[in-house]
């Protein structure tokens, strides 16, 4: 059975990032406008070590977190085919110490919304290159570096940047949503999702 390591943020679920940035600079900001990977590179730099002394002393992202369309069901469909781990990078370099408490928020969330995989397979790590799986699904072009028979990048406006000369010189393909991810491992004979 392949294995398939899935990434959680932004590929199954998107954490209240923006949300309490814009609540902790009593701004309206909408992911449209930002382009980079972190939300918070949207905050003027001077006041950015004071947003993460808020951050991880009150909050928990996942409290309010939304599943993308049909990700749920598409990994439980995909775990009987396959052999699924839920691999996400919880590790803050500029807060190493205090970025500890997202591993647990993260666990928590994948048990409680995730209830099929089994808690073996939930990987919470500083490092994705260390994951030997056939297969990759993540939102961020650097973590599908290494081994991998297909690596699959879910399109967000941070990964837009990489040129389709880009992705194919690392043997990355660019998927738009869990239907197509469904049919491209699945070969899309189940329609019942759509």
């Amino acid at each position: 059975m392949k294995k398939i390591m899935i990434d959680l943020d932004e590929t199954i679920c998107s954490p209240s990032y923006l949300e309490e940035v814009n609540k902790y600079m009593h701004t309206n900001y909408q992911y449209e406008d930002i382009s980079t990977y972190f939300v918070e590179d949207i905050i003027p730099e001077e006041e950015r070590e004071k947003f993460l002394d808020y951050f991880y002393q009150n909050v928990n992202v996942y409290d309010h977190a939304v599943i993308l369309p049909h990700a749920i069901e598409v990994i439980e469909e995909l775990s009987q085919f396959y052999d699924i781990y839920i691999v996400s990078a919880f590790v803050d370099k500029r807060r190493v110490d205090e970025s500890s408490i997202m591993a647990k928020y993260k666990y928590e969330w994948i048990r409680k919304n995730l209830p099929f995989i089994d808690p073996k397979k939930i990987i919470l790590t500083g490092s994705k290159e260390l994951i030997q799986c056939e297969i990759k699904i993540d939102d961020k072009f650097g973590n599908l570096k290494g081994y991998g028979e297909m690596k699959l990048l879910l399109d967000h406006l941070h990964n837009r940047k990489y040129s389709l000369e880009e992705l194919e010189e690392r043997g990355v393909r660019r998927v738009t949503s869990w239907l197509q991810i469904r049919d491209i491992l699945l070969g899309g004979n189940n329609n019942d999702l759509s």
